[in-house]
């Protein structure tokens, strides 16, 4: 492999990326393509990957997991009975609030007939609503514009959802009506602030006047698409002339479903928290912060809780219960989502008291018999009966060999449940890195001596006993888990659970949070190793060498061989 040149920002040559991260700690190694050094600055350069072309990865193997667990519960779209689907990978932009694009330095992209291929094999099952869970699938309109006309030609009768993804300033009002022609009924767009400069100081760059163009147009027009407007209150620097910018932005669109405000959440090892630090909010605040709900005045917002209280309350008043709106918006939901829906979609839009349909109709003074519709969706009408079956005729059970490696992921990205549980409502979407690895691994040649399982918290275990459980009943070779910065100290605890319980077994961790902050994720002594950014070439390889290892994980010096891993040296392997 021809080394590149270390540069200090991305930088394209020849479908490499050339950049260079910097470490804290002296005693970490972080390898990506052929270069590492362990003196504190781990310079990358050339990236092996085959992630230039998405359509060469085997399409996604939908019997990894039991949807019929999932489809118990809504996810991200306020949905049960759905499929999500992965369009593209990375993100172009560089918001300093975000740890997600960094799990790829590129942003790629299935072609239009790729995505198309999986869609007709999702309605063949029986499917008829699908989300889109890209980081932003609109950054290339033509694709976004050919996609929902290939919908329209191919006669399919789906519902599309958006619950991330789309960048509100990059519409036309001609993608806006195919979208809609080919059957979205759900977009979830993020302003995050209307102050030009907070726009300027986050990098997120949006033009906030196109942005409410379009959003007027769609909520205008079309007034049955479900939208969601996403807003930040509480940036370091922001002003409070500023706060009510954002708040008169709000008002100044009629017909949006579900507005948010979210109170701003500085997570450790973003660019957000140095910006917090150079501005004089301190660590100590930032770590108290942690686990709080994103509804709670966290310490590090830079207003008097009586302001941030004053100003979500005429946010709440004035907008989310205007009886105007209410009477307008709720029967279009009515006629897209079931009751269970519509009552878990309130339970968790509402920090409390409002936990269902019925409660909001009634705190806003609005009577059945005034609503245009008086009955929601009937629950048969989504329902798939026999799914597995269907499933498993498109994706056979494959044969492993009796003294395969045993290999078991675990995403850690929903919190336990139980009826004293009193932190923010949890959405349960299926784990489709971990199912992308998964099928990947089984694509290639030694494949059949690799017997991976997927497992989900509160899905598949619902406390740490129940995983450590899992893993005695299971007997895993090689442990995986997924991680993303919001559950930070849920990830943390569960290891140490784990391993307080005696299991040895070498764990390798990846996700948003161990590729935006592997020096962090490393200073715990009970992870071996963490994967950086995507992950296929480099599980692929850890499991290779284990396999020659005879089942032992690789050792230090191997471990300098693999792409895309961060190690700490000081650990034993």
């Amino acid at each position: 492999m021809t080394k590149k040149n270390v540069y200090t920002t991305p930088t394209v040559l020849n479908n490499d990326v050339g950049f260079e991260l910097v470490s804290g700690r002296k005693n970490i190694i972080r390898k990506i393509g052929d270069i590492y050094k362990t003196d504190g600055r781990a310079q990358i350069g050339s990236q092996k990957s085959i992630l230039s072309r998405l359509d060469d990865l085997p399409m996604l193997d939908r019997s990894l997991v039991d949807y019929n667990k999932y489809h118990k519960h809504v996810g991200h779209a306020g949905r049960k009975n759905f499929m999500a689907v992965q369009a593209t990978r990375g993100c172009p932009y560089k918001c300093f609030y975000c740890d997600i694009y960094k799990t790829t330095v590129i942003h790629y992209r299935r072609s239009v007939e790729s995505i198309m291929e999986e869609v007709k094999m999702l309605a063949d099952l029986g499917i008829k609503r699908i989300e889109f869970i890209d980081d932003i699938f609109n950054v290339n309109v033509k694709d976004c514009y050919s996609f929902f006309n290939s919908v329209i030609k191919a006669g399919l009768d789906i519902e599309f959802m958006f619950p991330t993804g789309l960048k509100g300033d990059l519409f036309t009002k001609e993608v806006i009506d195919i979208m809609v022609q080919g059957g979205t009924r759900g977009m979830n767009l993020s302003l995050e602030h209307a102050s030009p400069r907070l726009q300027k100081v986050m990098r997120k760059n949006l033009d906030v006047e196109k942005f409410r163009t379009y959003i007027q147009y769609i909520t205008e027009k079309y007034p049955f698409v479900v939208v969601g407007l996403n807003t930040m209150h509480g940036f370091p620097t922001e002003t409070e002339e500023e706060a009510y910018e954002t708040l008169n932005f709000i008002k100044s669109i009629k017909w949006v479903h579900f507005p948010y405000m979210f109170n701003v959440r500085v997570f450790p090892g973003t660019e957000l928290e140095h910006f917090a630090l150079q501005q004089g909010v301190s660590k100590d605040l930032i770590e108290k912060s942690q686990d709080m709900s994103y509804e709670e005045g966290s310490p590090t917002i830079p207003f008097t809780m009586d302001f941030t209280k004053g100003i979500k309350t005429l946010f709440l008043r004035d907008y989310v219960l205007n009886k105007e709106r209410l009477l307008k918006i709720i029967p279009h939901q009515m006629n897209l989502f079931t009751e269970n829906e519509l009552d878990q979609k309130y339970s968790a839009y509402f920090p409390s008291k409002i936990n269902s349909l019925n409660d909001l109709l009634k705190v806003a003074g609005i009577k059945r018999s005034e609503l245009k519709t008086q009955k929601c969706l009937d629950e048969k009408l989504i329902e798939v009966p026999n799914l597995d079956t269907k499933i498993n005729k498109y994706f056979p059970t494959l044969k492993k060999d009796k003294d395969a490696l045993k290999l078991m992921l675990i995403d850690l990205s929903t919190f336990y449940i139980n009826k004293n549980d009193n932190r923010e409502y949890n959405v349960v979407e299926p784990p489709l890195g971990l199912m992308a690895l998964l099928t990947y691994i089984n694509s290639l040649e030694f494949g059949n001596k690799v017997d991976g399982k997927i497992f989900k918290s509160f899905i598949d275990f619902n406390s740490n006993e129940e995983l450590v459980d899992l893993i005695n009943e299971f007997k895993p070779d090689i442990i995986g888990i997924r991680a993303m910065t919001f559950y930070r100290n849920f990830f943390h605890d569960a290891i140490a659970h784990v391993r307080d319980k005696g299991i040895v077994t070498p764990i390798i961790v990846g996700g948003p949070y161990p590729t935006a902050s592997y020096d962090e994720v490393l200073k715990d002594k009970n992870i071996n190793a963490a994967i950086v950014a995507e992950g296929e070439i480099t599980l692929a390889d850890i499991l290779e060498k284990t396999l020659e290892n005879g089942k032992k994980f690789p050792s230090k010096e191997q471990l300098k061989e693999v792409p895309g891993i961060a190690f700490s040296t000081s650990i034993n392997h």
